[in-house]
Formats: structure tokens, sequence, C-alpha cells
């Protein structure tokens, strides 16, 4: 496997056990089962190693060579899951878990990015060879898919931000943004032959979940969590400062779609120095705006007369499946209200409550940012209690801002 199998450069290390010899195994030619002792070394070394930008492409290319038949690319996504459910369990502080999740989502956001931009769809509906030993605890015929995105949603939207835990959170919303980014690879509309298979499963989620995430994502935009100084980042596959083909769009309202296409490819530590903030919106608003194309009966589902089926013979239609995280966000609540009003005007699932005082100051903040004013007019036009709040809300401040302008002797309380 060329130069990723070269001697280990560490004196004293044993060849197994380095970063370099078992990364060149993860993307070589020889399968490693899913119960193998090589995925908690892979998992549990630090990699804090630089590579080349030719060595980066060496390994993706070997990667999408051999992963159909290694499945190397699911079994690391299948240990990523099982970590993450460890670490929530274990969130009050840093586990060894954390730190096998924190390596298996950087290292599948990496070639899952090259696996996308080099339209290797095929690779991403993750599935288990029938001959392939698993443990005995393993179901089989489970959807992969979605036990990693249920889980990477469990845990953005259950476990708080923290010095031990940010780390983690800022890595799976990337690993979000690199999984999401496959709908651009088809036309501007979507079709109902396009493949988003994380997406998709992300949209079958159940409502409680649902409305957990948005919340959770709307309140580190408000709260904006800080990087701790503590945390290391990662270098060893960051290539080289050429900016792909689709980042010569020059659209700046695509700019935040297109943010997974320029996740690490940059030597300057770009991409870790977007924000837990930043990171989050985006992730919301690719999520809100995300529309599935599906195929089906014009007869039963576009009805407007109330009479149910017609005789006529049915007529085959592509309309846009129900989104899940718009709804959530179109019935987000005021935290301020009272909770017996929000229960009784609850619609599906439980409601995103969050304090709108605090999200309408800080998209005040930084309506210099695009993506800020792609938020509030989401926000505006589709949930009419943020609207109305942003309405009385500005009209109080233009009456304060009257007020102090105004002498006190024509001041009449």
């Amino acid at each position: 496997m060329g130069a990723l199998t070269s001697t280990p450069r560490q004196s004293g290390a044993r060849p197994q056990d380095t970063a370099e010899y078992l990364i060149g195994s993860f993307v070589g030619e020889k399968s490693f089962p899913l119960g193998s002792d090589f995925w908690q070394k892979l998992l549990e070394l630090p990699l804090n190693l630089q590579w080349p930008n030719e060595r980066v492409t060496e390994a993706c290319q070997l990667l999408a060579q051999n992963n159909c038949c290694t499945r190397h690319l699911t079994k690391i996504l299948i240990h990523l899951a099982w970590c993450l459910q460890e670490s929530i369990s274990a969130s009050d502080g840093p586990s060894s878990a954390h730190v096998k999740a924190i390596n298996a989502v950087y290292i599948s956001s990496v070639f899952l990015k090259y696996l996308i931009e080099s339209n290797h769809i095929e690779e991403l509906r993750l599935s288990m060879g029938t001959s392939e030993p698993t443990p005995k605890d393993f179901v089989r015929d489970q959807n992969i898919n979605n036990l990693v995105m249920h889980n990477v949603l469990s845990f953005i939207s259950s476990v708080d931000v923290s010095p031990n835990t940010y780390l983690l959170h800022q890595e799976l919303l990337n690993f979000m943004l690199v999984a999401m980014s496959t709908q651009l690879l088809y036309g501007p509309s979507p079709g109902s032959a396009d493949m988003n298979p994380f997406i998709d499963t992300v949209m079958e989620q159940d409502s409680s979940l649902v409305s957990s995430v948005v919340c959770r994502l709307l309140l580190n935009y408000i709260m904006r969590p800080r990087a701790p100084f503590s945390n290391a980042s990662y270098q060893v596959f960051y290539e080289g400062r050429q900016p792909g083909v689709l980042q010569r769009v020059g659209s700046a309202a695509a700019n935040f779609v297109l943010l997974p296409f320029s996740y690490l490819v940059s030597s300057s530590d770009e991409g870790l120095r977007k924000s837990l903030a930043d990171s989050s919106v985006h992730v919301l608003l690719i999520l809100h705006y995300y529309r599935k194309c599906v195929v089906g009966d014009k007869s039963t589902t576009d009805r407007s007369d109330g009479r149910g089926a017609s005789d006529s013979p049915a007529k085959v239609c592509m309309y846009f499946s129900d989104n899940p995280y718009c709804k959530a966000l179109e019935n987000a609540r005021d935290i301020e209200f009272d909770r017996a009003d929000i229960e009784a005007n609850a619609h599906n699932g439980s409601l995103v409550r969050l304090p709108f005082a605090s999200l309408f100051d800080t998209l005040g903040m930084f309506l210099a940012d695009e993506t800020a004013v792609l938020l509030l007019y989401t926000l505006v036009h589709g949930n009419s209690y943020f609207l109305e709040y942003v309405l009385v809300r500005t009209d109080l401040d233009t009456l304060v801002r009257i007020i102090s302008l105004t002498p006190p002797t024509l001041v009449v309380f």
C-alpha cells in the first residue's frame, strides 16, 4: 500500500500500533472483522501526524477502491454509533468512549467527504456482507444508516456542551454537514432518483428527537459556547489550500450549503475555526430547507375537495414529503409563555421552546452575517409566534428610542 504502510517513525513503537500502519490498514485490501481489536487500536490512538496533500489523496483513493470488499467505512461508522451510545451515559466527564468517538467521526468525515466529492454514492448505503463475521449481539439486517444518524442526533440533543464534550459536538456537526452534502451532486430541483441516504434517514426520526435536535441547535447558536483551549487540533488529514471546484460557485446565498465541500481543505485550520454556533445554524438551515421528492398517486395524495379518492384512473405525480424539522421550527414557542398554553397548542410531538428574547438579541448582533439573515428570514416567514414577538419587540425598541430622544418636559407618563 505504498507510502501509507511505511516503517513507523516512532522509535520503539510496534508497527501494528502506529497511526500510519493503522490508517494504512484501514484503507487497504485486508478486511478486518467488526469485532476485531484493530478498531480499538485505531480509535484509541491519538492522530497527531501531519500528512502532505498527496498522501491524504492516496489514502482516500485506496479506501474508495477497497471499501466495496472491506466495508471498512460501514464498520467504523458502526463503532462510532456504539461509542456515542456509551458516551451518552458517560457525558459527565471524559471517557475512553469519548476519545474513540472523536477519532471515529473525524476519520469518517475525511473519507466520506472524498467519496461524496468523487460521486461514489453507492458506498454510502451502509451494509455488511452476508458472510461477514459479526459480534453475537449485532443485528445484521438493521438499517445501519439509521443506527449511525440516530445516535449522532441523540448525542447532539441529549448531551450538554461542556469543555469535555465541545470537540465531539463540533466534529459531529461537521460530520453531518459532510454526510448531508450529497444533495449538491444533483440538480437545483430535487428529483425522485436523488440518493441522499444520510439526510433522508435524518428526516425519518421521531418527532420528539427532531424537536430536541432543533432546540439544541438553536441554543448552541444563542449561547455560542467557546472551544476550550485544552482541545488539540487534528491535523493529520488536513489537505492543501487549493479550493475545490464547488467552492468557485459565486452565489453568496449558497455558501452555507457549500460548507461541507470546504471542510478540512485548508492547512490553516479554517475548518476548526468554525465555531459550534456557526456549525449549528448551518446544520439547522440545511435540515429546514431539505425537500425529498417522492412519487405518489395523485388521486390519493392531492384531494382538495375532501371526497377521497376519485373513480378516475390514478395519475402518478411527484411531490415533496413533509419535513419534520421545518414543522418543528415553525411551531417553536417562546419559553416565557405559560406551559399550559404551550401544551394546549401543541401540534404533533413535543414543541420546541426557546428564549425568544435571547434569540432576537443574538440575531441582531450578527445581522452582518448572511447566515443570521437567512435564519431571521426563515423564522419571521415561517413562525407566526416569532414574527409576533419581533413586531412587538421592534415597536417597543422604537418607542424607547423616541422617548430617549425626547426632552423630559414633553414625556408624559
